[in-house]
């Protein structure tokens, strides 16, 4: 009986999951439009970026990224959202398995 319960909390403990980052609403980019959209509204849909950089151009770059792992695997999304002006210029969403 030592044994079974032994085995059942280590395959509890292996298969937990580990995630970094905030998981993001894909389906709020339904709000996000380019040339409208101002960045305070894309915070406010997403919350705050994991990372802001600028570009060469000037323009800023908001990053959301989120990943998920268990002892099978892992996955990660990146949201990226340019920025000119303070309005959206463009957004991509990428997904990985790793």
């Amino acid at each position: 009986m030592k044994k079974l319960i032994f085995g059942v909390v280590i395959a509890a403990l292996l298969s937990g999951c580990v995630y970094t980052g905030t998981n993001f609403d894909e389906s709020k980019l339904a709000n996000v439009h380019k040339g409208e959209t101002t960045k305070q509204e894309v915070i406010s849909y997403f919350g705050n970026p994991s990372t802001t950089t600028v570009d060469s151009d000037g323009n800023e770059l908001l990053m959301w990224t989120y990943s998920i792992g268990s002892a099978f695997g892992a996955d990660a999304k990146v949201l990226t959202v340019k920025t000119h002006d303070g309005k959206v210029e463009s957004y991509s969403v990428s997904k990985s398995k790793i």
